[in-house]
């Protein structure tokens, strides 16, 4: 597995460096640390806008020699890089050419000269990168409790496979959850009407149980033998709220939801992993197929 680790040096960023010695990652995976400079072009004497860039540039040499020295135990051949430009636009182009398999990044950052990593750069990784990215926000301790969002879609059992592709870990808790929506009947319709729309509802919410446990049921068949135990999961209500409060409840470390995408050149997020995104107290891995560039022919 390949990983792209974003940094700027802020404390989301460190806290994401230093959560990464904790991820069941490989430890042969090749980890590019990337930090990005962010010049900017102020009406200043070319010889002071040169010693600004220098500054800027040695900086983030610094931050990425930070980086480095933190993983250096676990991943002793890591590469460090650092590239001039747009935040955002440098860390997707590295994840696409570096064939990255996962980039981490910090939720958020230092902002001004110095700091790139406000959210608005890592919710852009988030939706835009080629291949699954891992958020980390909040306190994160280690890894022993994992909440992964099931739909039944691919986009979910992509999460299943991330996760069971990361080899055995039997320390792991991973609670499966499943969430029944609930259908809103307007309060204004007649009372007849109300009384049959009931009943379809009820018949609705049945059906849609069903489906619900029998994904859970195969993402289950999926993880066991992979992770120490596998919990299951089937609040009713809204999607996010249900998967950012069952994960609150059980003290996870970890949240692994799928991306939602539409396809073509960019990846975008549904709204479900968006809002559990911005709402998690947790480190929030957003799961999705690794896409490759086509060659140019």
């Amino acid at each position: 597995m390949r990983v792209l680790l974003a940094t700027d040096g802020s404390t989301d960023a460190l806290t994401a460096t230093r959560w990464m010695r904790h991820f069941p990652v490989p430890g042969d995976s090749p980890v590019l640390v990337l930090t990005v400079a962010a010049v900017a072009e102020p009406p200043v004497r070319a010889e002071t806008m040169e010693r600004l860039r220098k500054a800027i540039l040695d900086d983030a040499r610094r931050v990425g020699e930070e980086a480095r020295k933190l993983l250096a135990r676990r991943w002793p051949d890591r590469e460090v890089r650092v590239s001039g430009g747009d935040a955002r636009e440098e860390i997707l182009r590295a994840a696409q050419e570096w064939k990255a398999d996962l980039v981490v990044v910090g939720a958020r950052g230092l902002g001004a000269v110095k700091g790139f990593f406000l959210g608005s750069v890592s919710l852009a990784v988030a939706r835009h990168a080629p291949c699954p990215v891992l958020v980390v926000k909040g306190q994160p301790r280690g890894l022993r409790r994992a909440l992964v969002a099931v739909d039944g879609s691919e986009s979910s059992l992509e999460a299943v496979r991330f996760l069971a592709g990361l080899g055995p870990e039997r320390k792991l808790r991973v609670t499966l959850v499943g969430v029944l929506r609930q259908p809103r009947i307007p309060p204004l319709v007649p009372r007849l009407v109300r009384a049959h729309l009931k009943a379809v509802v009820k018949q609705l919410q049945q059906e849609q149980k069903v489906e619900v446990e029998a994904a859970l049921g195969g993402a289950a068949a999926h993880l066991r033998g992979k992770v120490g135990a596998v919990d299951l999961a089937i609040p009713t209500g809204r999607p996010a709220e249900e998967i950012v409060r069952t994960a609150n409840g059980i003290g996870a470390d970890l949240i692994v939801v799928g991306a939602r995408g539409l396809g073509g050149v960019e990846r975008l997020l549904g709204s479900v992993s968006e809002e559990v995104l911005h709402a998690a107290r947790c480190p929030v891995l957003i799961a999705k197929r690794v896409r490759r560039a086509e060659p140019e022919t």
